[in-house]
């Protein structure tokens, strides 16, 4: 499972690095048995095995949570949306967010973790996730008003996956989970940049 996972994310890093920049920056690239080469975990990483420690699966947890709450977001533009940019990007959106949480729950089953989707319980820390007060506006607002509180919330939504991305990038242990950790925060950092576009008009 890992060697599959392994080549999804890395494919899918050497399109975004195509298609965000144009710079020829390479994505990381994959070692020669299919594995990328480990980044040294922080000093005070707790371990849970030897694959993975427990940044790795607060990561991953939350990611999949984060990931599932875009959706929906995204789901609500294509209803609710009155620019058709809005619409085009949350399209985008709900096209990527989709797979890489499929990606990162068979992460979870191969470190032999509980996959966990929704949020608020269990002891985790789901201060990342939109609040259900923008979900009540979301669906209250209609036309101009649903575009711009849209493009607000996904960019904040976004902005706070990329911190959950840095926190893996800087204490995980797991180098699968750090290269999926990369990509998302080089994608979503993109995104980021079209959602404030929008917003400036």
């Amino acid at each position: 499972m890992r060697e599959r996972l392994l080549g999804i994310c890395a494919a899918a890093g050497l399109l975004l690095t195509a298609a965000c920049d144009g710079t020829g920056q390479d994505a990381a690239p994959a070692e020669s048995q299919g594995r990328p080469a480990a980044t040294q975990p922080s000093t005070g990483a707790t371990e849970t095995t030897p694959d993975h420690n427990e940044s790795d699966l607060e990561f991953a947890r939350e990611m999949v949570a984060h990931h599932a709450q875009a959706e929906v977001v995204a789901e609500l533009a294509l209803e609710r949306a009155s620019d058709p940019g809005v619409r085009g990007l949350a399209e985008r959106i709900k096209a990527t967010q989709g797979p890489e949480k499929r990606q990162i729950m068979d992460l979870l089953r191969m470190w032999g973790e509980d996959v966990e989707v929704t949020g608020g319980d269990g002891g985790h820390d789901h201060s990342n996730l939109m609040s259900e007060e923008t979900f009540q506006q979301l669906r209250q607002a209609t036309g101009a008003e649903f575009d711009e509180l849209w493009l607000r919330s996904m960019a904040e939504h976004h902005e706070n996956a990329v911190e959950l991305a840095e926190a893996q990038l800087r204490d995980g242990s797991d180098s699968l989970a750090k290269l999926f950790a990369q990509n998302i925060a080089d994608r979503q950092r993109a995104e980021v940049t079209e959602l404030t576009a929008l917003l400036q008009g």
